[in-house]
């Protein structure tokens, strides 16, 4: 889901990397961070909306990319004078909440004008979207202009919180609006398209006509329906457990070409060649425009595939070749995307980017035109509680039954533990999705025609509540859980304990000189490449952090296993000796409850 971030300026520095391997990398710090954006930023601007809308009013957007809710009260807006003492105060709005966008028109109507504006831009004041918040602003002094202007956002006490400028707004017949979805401060001059960032056209007739924009949401991914942040230069401190160091090496380096993405990068998952000499493949999904890139290594690089219609990406569709799926995440079954095709979670239509429609889409990744149409798709909205557009599915992977079995897998919906043959038709595994909103992982157990059954469900255990991404290592059999920068970047390995059910066995940081930026992908490569007792992992940036969106890191080829500390007694023994001396009756006994974080890997 779409955490949308501004670009930073942030170099990383390639040392070393195996010829013919690409997974193992000798890797170099991160260069400083470039200075940060405001946590609230003008997502969007319609300056030439007072003369070509049927509401007659200008309007702008505000995104809070921050993961908690902001107070506005007594915030005001101006234009290029950027002046506090002319500016006016918004009204209607006095909190956005973390990572929602809201809209503030010119109006002294604003009822009035909140009902046309909806109808203007979704056919209906009922096919807004739920819960989207419109304020306004009034008052003289105060117009954007059509030749060129400027968004300023002070706080009550009269700092600047936001500002963008912009130049000449389109003369029509269409107009788009200025679109800075990501979150840049200063100039800006991107307009909208079209099934770009969820922009669409709007649905009123003439005067409306024409008009693009994306009103109330950007498409990207992360814990709110539309944010864009920073990478920090230090840590923030998020109560809850004790994390360890990242268990592989504490350096990642940036392995994909600056110009293959600007952004919106997010699931992968890694296929084997089947022989350590020669690197697999890299699948990656790209959340907008919704696609699918096939990335192989040219002996520096992680690059797309150019033969069968892969260079720049196949376009997604929905069964029927309709709409552009929202993708999210990515996975296999079994080890070959040829055997069975790729499996994507997504959680809405970028063409209706205000409508949940949580899916898992099964594509054949085997023709050889420039878009794939999905086979089949599990619609699983109904399923699943009500969450934001944006904040739906977001990671998935597949495990096998026979791990499930062994390990003595607890079948909630059955209240037994997990038996197969009680989904006739499923295959051989069970897929699972991780919600961003709640943080919640669902298990389902999908059959060809389409219909699913839920197996259980449970939480990756983050503070906050969100998930982005989900990797299951096949060959140590560790659930990985991906947190983004709401969290630190911090990891989670859970194993199936003693009641059957998936809990967090271990908790990590990210490697050292990782950015805290917006991770959405997480891939671990197959044992076939260990080398040196490690093997790679790889992580997608939907930031585009310094020009980048793939990191390459490693971990252990062996279970991840810590070594309990040693028992220290809770009570002094010459204190208990003491006690019997003086004749006191009873036992003393000094309980060890030391609390081991860290459990065996199964």
């Amino acid at each position: 889901m779409a955490l949308r971030w501004g670009s930073r300026a942030r170099t990383f520095a390639l040392l070393s990397t195996v010829a013919a391997l690409a997974p193992v990398v000798a890797l170099a710090p991160a260069s400083p961070a470039a200075a940060a954006p405001s946590a609230v930023f003008v997502s969007e601007a319609a300056p030439w909306s007072s003369g070509n809308s049927s509401f007659s009013a200008d309007w702008f957007e505000v995104t809070n990319n921050t993961a908690s809710a902001v107070n506005i009260t007594g915030w005001k807006v101006d234009d290029n004078s950027n002046s506090f003492a002319a500016a006016l105060t918004l009204n209607g709005i006095t909190t956005i909440a973390a990572g929602e966008s809201v809209i503030f028109i010119e109006s002294s109507t604003p009822s009035t004008t909140a009902n046309a504006f909806k109808t203007t831009w979704w056919g209906s004041v009922g096919a807004a979207p739920g819960g989207l918040q419109i304020g306004t602003y009034s008052g003289s002094g105060i117009g954007l202009g059509t030749t060129g202007d400027a968004v300023n956002l002070f706080d009550a006490g009269g700092t600047l919180v936001a500002n963008i400028s912009f130049g000449a707004s389109p003369a029509g017949p269409t107009f788009a609006t200025f679109d800075n979805a990501a979150g840049l401060t200063g100039a800006i001059s991107t307009l909208s398209v079209v099934a770009t960032n969820g922009a669409f056209a709007a649905a009123a007739p003439a005067p409306a006509a024409g008009q693009i924009g994306s009103p109330g949401a950007i498409v990207s991914s992360g814990p709110s329906p539309t944010t864009t942040t920073v990478t920090p230069t230090t840590t923030t401190t998020i109560p809850g457990p004790l994390y360890d160091v990242w268990p592989g090496g504490s350096s990642v380096a940036t392995l994909d070409v600056s110009t293959t993405f600007t952004g919106n990068l997010s699931g992968l998952d890694y296929e084997g060649a089947g022989n350590a000499a020669v690197p697999g493949v890299i699948w990656a999904a790209l959340n907008g425009p919704g696609s699918l890139f096939r990335l192989v290594f040219d002996g520096v690089s992680w690059v797309p595939d150019t033969a069968n219609g892969w260079g720049a990406g196949k376009g997604l569709r929905y069964p029927g070749g309709t709409g552009e799926p929202d993708s999210e995440g990515v996975t296999m079954v079994g080890d070959a995307a040829t055997v069975d095709g790729l499996y994507v979670a997504t959680e809405r239509n970028n063409l209706a980017n205000t409508v949940s429609r949580n899916s898992i889409l099964r594509f054949d990744p085997s023709g050889s035109g420039t878009t794939l149409t999905a086979t089949n798709e599990w619609n699983l909205t109904a399923d699943l509680p009500a969450n934001g557009a944006n904040l739906g599915l977001e990671g998935i992977t597949w495990i096998d039954d026979a791990h499930l079995v062994a390990n003595g897998f607890f079948d909630d919906a059955k209240g037994h533990l997990y038996d197969p043959a009680d989904y006739p038709g499923h295959g051989s595994g069970l897929f699972l999705v991780g919600v961003e909103g709640t943080g919640l992982v669902y298990v389902y157990a999908l059959k060809a025609d389409n219909t699913f059954s839920r197996v259980t469900s449970f939480s990756s255990g983050f503070t906050p509540a969100t998930v982005m991404d989900l990797q299951f290592d096949r060959d140590l059999h560790d659930l990985w859980a991906l947190c983004d920068n709401g969290c630190n970047g911090r990891m989670h390995v859970l194993r199936i304990d003693g009641s059957g059910h998936f809990s967090v066995a271990l908790r990590y940081e990210r490697p050292a000189t990782m950015p805290n930026t917006n991770n959405e992908g997480f891939a671990i490569a197959p044992a076939t490449y260990c080398s040196g007792g490690v093997k790679p992992a790889y992580w997608a940036d939907d930031a585009d952090v310094g020009g980048f969106s793939l990191r390459a890191g490693t971990l252990p080829c062996t279970p991840l296993v810590v070594v309990p500390p040693a028992q220290i007694p809770e009570f002094p023994l010459a204190a208990l000796a003491l006690i019997g001396s003086l004749g006191l009756f009873g036992l003393w006994i000094a309980s060890v409850r030391r609390s081991v974080r860290l459990q065996p890997a199964v």
